[in-house]
């Protein structure tokens, strides 16, 4: 999977930015300008449609503001997924022999694949994330019976041409690995029984243009499809088994290579929902998006909208991925109106800081404290750095420079000289970083030099400097300590607003005060391994230690610490 969207920010505009693989580039402009609402949002603000792609995917996201770009980003990088997925499963078809000849038997088993998707496609643009407007609906209309006219001629004159390049239809065609050679009886046959299906197919549609529930029936597949060039010959095959949920979850995971945590948290949404088909009799691969509602529906009894969103968010992807490679024959998920975790116009984060009487608390009681839990609020509060970030420091990561003491954020670990025996039995124990904008020099604020910082450093004799912040089963220090210092905060110094994130609430003081005490943008952006964007960060070696010293001993005292 990938970690990051490509945003790109040119004259404080945001661009999508997406190379397009060499091999695929002479076949992408086909793919591009063939592909229709199976792979673009209608309803999306931008699209891949009509960008430029011949070395790369190039488009204006028409917004300065960084989380909006983002959004849309990923919207795009979605996108992009699909339209490179289809490109090389058209490129390995083409590898193949040409097939002229086809029994009817495989001709039935495409057009059913074909109905499926022509339907459920029709039904995730009417429960897309918003209702068509009037004018969309109105377009739809007309739509519609200027399709229906033109598949009514071509049926009368026995002209395949109105399903030849449409999405649907290819995607079906690519999806059994089937080269059929152009204009051949093969050809010609596929996309006349594909035209006669969609005007077959036209009464159900139009009865939902006119306000009656038609809904997509599960797919049930037919015959396997053979791929031999002389189907005149071959008979028909059983089809094999379809794929398990856990044969999936593991082609997905070998082709994304995402880290350890994703597969779990992905693996288990997933097995959720499979959960939630199996008590309903139904199965993986043939779940509809009528399933995926009534899911959603139901989580949102029990859970919170962010972790139902979350769930939507990584069935879908899985479904994407599986469709993409042939396991599916549809992602029920598309279309699927995610819950809104806040209400529309306010910024995604509700989270708030401490206040100054709250940081006073937290940093008071920590100092009766060890290890991390005494040390990694203090750092927090004067440094703005994650939790994760901080537990993971070795003692080579504190350094100085020109009298100047700094924490080191880096992914780089020190020799293997000082490993713990605890740490030898957790597998994969290791450092990341959220971005590579997070790899940053913080220098030590004059504060947490007075409260003994430094003596506490010279003192440890570990590779770790927080040796009591073990790893978690993924090999973070920073997972099983957040959770210690949450439930502190809440239970023992009983701040208990809902707002508050105990750690990450720190981080969004420390933003404020820079704010508030001249700290430029650039520099609060770098001392809290933020990244602008701007091309400008991918040379030279940025701030140098001084500067930044001087600016972050800007950042006050909380009142009442002395």
């Amino acid at each position: 999977m990938r970690s990051m969207v490509g945003l790109v920010q040119r004259r404080g505009i945001f661009y999508y930015r997406r190379t397009i693989p060499e091999a695929l580039r002479p076949d992408m402009p086909f793919v591009l300008a063939s592909a229709a609402p199976g792979v673009f949002s209608e309803a999306a603000p931008v699209t891949l449609k009509g960008s430029r792609a011949g070395r790369e995917f190039w488009v204006s996201l028409g917004t300065r503001d960084a989380d909006l770009a983002r959004e849309s980003a990923r919207h795009l990088d979605r996108e992009a997924d699909a339209l490179i997925s289809l490109t090389r499963r058209r490129l390995a078809v083409h590898t193949k022999p040409k097939i002229s000849h086809l029994d009817e038997l495989t001709i039935k088993s495409l057009v059913a694949t074909f109905r499926h998707r022509k339907l459920a496609n029709d039904e995730s643009r009417r429960r897309g994330t918003q209702p068509l407007s009037q004018a969309e609906f109105t377009a739809l209309g007309r739509e519609i019976e200027a399709r229906e006219a033109e598949l009514r001629e071509a049926n009368a004159r026995g002209d395949c041409g109105a399903t030849h390049f449409d999405l649907a239809a290819m995607t079906t065609v690519f999806e059994a690995g089937l080269h059929l050679e152009f204009g051949s009886q093969a050809d010609r046959g596929v996309h006349l029984a594909f035209v006669e299906a969609e005007l077959d197919l036209m009464t159900i549609i139009k009865d939902r243009q006119n306000g009656a529930t038609r809904p997509t029936p599960s797919f049930i597949p037919t015959e396997t499809i053979p791929t031999t060039q002389d189907f005149a010959t071959t008979p028909p095959t059983q089809k094999p088994d379809a794929p398990t949920v856990e044969t999936i979850l593991e082609g997905w995971s070998r082709d994304h290579q995402p880290v350890e945590k994703t597969v779990y948290t992905f693996s288990s949404k997933v097995e959720r929902w499979a959960s939630f088909l199996a008590e309903r009799g139904g199965s993986f691969q043939t779940a509809t998006l009528s399933d995926a509602s009534d899911w959603k529906l139901a989580s949102l009894a029990t859970r919170s909208a962010k972790s139902v969103s979350n769930d939507i968010y990584a069935v879908k992807a899985i479904y994407s991925w599986a469709v993409a490679n042939g396991k599916c024959p549809t992602n029920p998920f598309i279309g699927l109106k995610q819950p809104r975790a806040v209400v529309k116009g306010q910024r995604r984060s509700t989270k708030r800081e401490f206040t100054e009487e709250e940081t006073a608390c937290v940093l008071l009681a920590a100092r009766g404290r060890e290890g991390y839990r005494r040390w990694a609020p203090w750092i927090a509060c004067f440094t703005g750095a994650r939790i994760s970030e901080i537990c993971q420091l070795e003692r080579s990561d504190i350094k100085k420079y020109e009298n100047i003491h700094y924490f080191n954020m880096t992914t780089e670990v020190d020799s293997d000289d000082y490993i713990s025996s605890a740490d030898r039995n957790v597998k994969n124990v290791k450092k990341n970083l959220k971005t590579s904008g997070s790899k940053r020099k913080i220098p030590i604020h004059p504060k947490l030099i007075e409260e003994g910082f430094l003596e506490f450093v010279s003192a440890c004799r570990g590779r770790y400097l927080f040796e009591d912040a073990t790893p978690d089963r993924f090999g973070s220090r920073g997972g099983n300590a957040t959770k210690v210092l949450s439930r502190w905060v809440r239970k023992n110094l009983k701040i208990i607003d809902q707002r508050i994130s105990p750690n990450h609430s720190f981080r969004h003081r420390f933003s404020t005060l820079c704010k508030n005490h001249n700290v430029s943008p650039e520099m609060r952006d770098r001392l809290m391994g933020h990244s602008s964007g701007d091309t400008s960060e991918i040379y030279g070696e940025g701030y140098s230690v001084s500067t930044l010293f001087q600016e972050i001993c800007k950042i006050p005292t909380p009142p009442g610490i002395e």
